[in-house]
Formats: structure tokens, sequence, C-alpha cells
């Protein structure tokens, strides 16, 4: 069985490639349920998208009768890779709008090393990574990591209360893709993106996101939970919009 740093890696540059040859174009239906559940709030979204994922430009139509907008994929480009360097910009506003979209995305690419301990520990300095309990390494079956950040790597973060870490992976060991990553922060914040084979492209089809939002001056706290699922993801050949075609 390879070192766990090393199945990691493995699965970050089969993710990368997988991302580097995303369909230039997808379209989508995502429902997301925003929920504060101390505020007895909560807010149903319906959105089509389209979008072009070299950059990321969408066309954005809120359902059944809203407005339609030019932006980011909302809430996330559906071929985005997890297991990349990025920004997330999520933001639940007090009347249960939702702003969210990810940016300044960089792959996380690994040369090929031979499995010693020395190679793997050089590169996944920041993670202590372990095998979870139910991993398995049966051809059908998922491979599961845990990782920790070190505790160095915490005290050098700039934005303590909003840096967030990997968390939890689990891996298809039929085509070595992730069909799984959770992040952890501050704020009590959670991220986890799940994903799908879809017509030969990796895509993601479901995002939780949760978070204790802070009141003004930092009075009050009301936890928010969001869950966006995605649907009828197709990939045109073409730009589905004109906008999307320059």
């Amino acid at each position: 069985m390879l070192l766990p740093d090393l199945a990691f890696e493995h699965a970050a540059n089969v993710a990368a490639a997988a991302a580097a040859h995303a369909p230039a174009y997808v379209t989508y239906h995502v429902l997301t349920q925003v929920d504060a559940p101390s505020l007895h709030r909560s807010r149903m979204i319906l959105r089509d998208v389209a979008v072009r994922t070299r950059d990321d430009l969408a066309v954005v139509h809120d359902l059944p009768d809203g407005g339609t907008t030019v932006e980011h994929a909302f809430p996330v480009l559906p071929t985005f890779d997890a297991l990349s360097f990025f920004t997330l910009s999520w933001h639940v506003g007090t009347h249960m709008d939702l702003t969210a979209f990810v940016h300044d995305v960089t792959p996380l690419e690994f040369s090929t090393r031979t499995s010693t301990a020395d190679a793997s520990a050089e590169r996944l300095r920041a993670y202590k990574v372990a095998y979870a309990p139910d991993s398995s390494d049966a051809p059908d079956g998922a491979t599961k990591l845990t990782l920790a950040p070190y505790d160095f790597v915490k005290r050098q973060a700039r934005n303590p209360g909003s840096t967030f870490y990997l968390s939890d992976v689990s891996i298809s060991n039929g085509s070595g893709l992730p069909t799984s990553v959770t992040y952890r922060g501050g704020h009590d914040i959670i991220l986890t993106l799940d994903y799908a084979e879809l017509a030969g492209a990796w895509v993601v089809r479901h995002v939780h996101y949760e978070e204790t939002l802070q009141g003004p001056l930092s009075i009050g706290r009301a936890h928010a939970t969001v869950e966006s699922t995605y649907s009828a993801i197709a990939f045109p050949t073409e730009p589905p919009d004109a906008r999307l075609a320059k």
C-alpha cells in the first residue's frame, strides 16, 4: 500500500489533469437551500447557469422569474478542482442572500516520486496525512484520507478566523479521482464538495457549507448552513449563450 501522503499526491495529480481537460462549456440547474435555524430564517434559491470553464464566466438566471446576470458560476464552477490552491468568497447575508464563488485557483501538482517517506514529507510538510479507518484498497472501493495541518502552519495564517484546511478526502480506486473533499476552519467552517464522473467529465454534484456568522461588533452569533445540489448537467460543444462566445 502506498504511503498516505503519496496516495494524496496521486489524487491531486489526477484531479488537476481532469480539471485541465474539462469541457469548454457547462450548463446546469442548481438548487440551493440556505438555513439559519437560530434566526428562524431559510431561503431556497433556484438558478440555471451556463458557464465558460476556462475563465469561469457565467450567465446566471434566477428562477422562476428572476433576472439574469453575468458573473461567476454559482455557487462553484462544476469543473472546479477542490485539491487546488484557491480563494473562496462565500457570504450569507442577513436576508439569507448568498454570494459564492472560487477564484485565484492554482492546480496542486506533484512530480512522480518513489514511495519513500522522505520524498513525501518534504512536499506535504503542511499536513499530517493518514488513512481513515474505513479506507479500502479494493478495486471498486474508496481510499479515504484524513489530513490535519501542523500547528506551525496554523500559526502562520494571516486570517486565522477565515482560514480553512483540508480535512478529509475520499478517492475512487477505479478512476483515481476524488469523490468527496472536505475542508474545516475557523468560525466552525465546513466545506464539502461531492463529485461524480459524467460523460467523461469530473464535476461537482453537491456542495455543503456551514459557518457561524458573527453579528456587528462581534455581538451575537448564528450558525448558517448551505446545501447546493447540481442537476441537468450538460456539456454543449458551442457557446450556450452569445455572451460566452467572446
